[in-house]
């Protein structure tokens, strides 16, 4: 497992960093760092982060 800091919020103890999985044997939850709630699926997390970089509004300025 690896602990990161995330955009998101766990809605039990309102803790920012998570534990996500970077091995097949821990499983795919994300959970809260603190208090070990589940927050999702690894796969889902990755989805969404990859969405959000597609998204217009989050688009990088073109290099000169």
């Amino acid at each position: 497992m690896i602990t990161v800091t995330l955009d998101l919020t766990c809605s039990i103890c309102g803790h920012q960093q998570f534990h996500l999985p970077i091995k097949a044997e821990e499983g795919v939850n994300v959970c809260c760092a603190n208090c070990s709630a589940f927050k999702c699926k690894a796969l889902d997390l990755e989805r969404a982060l990859t969405a959000m970089r597609r998204s217009p509004d989050n688009r990088q300025p073109a290099a000169a």
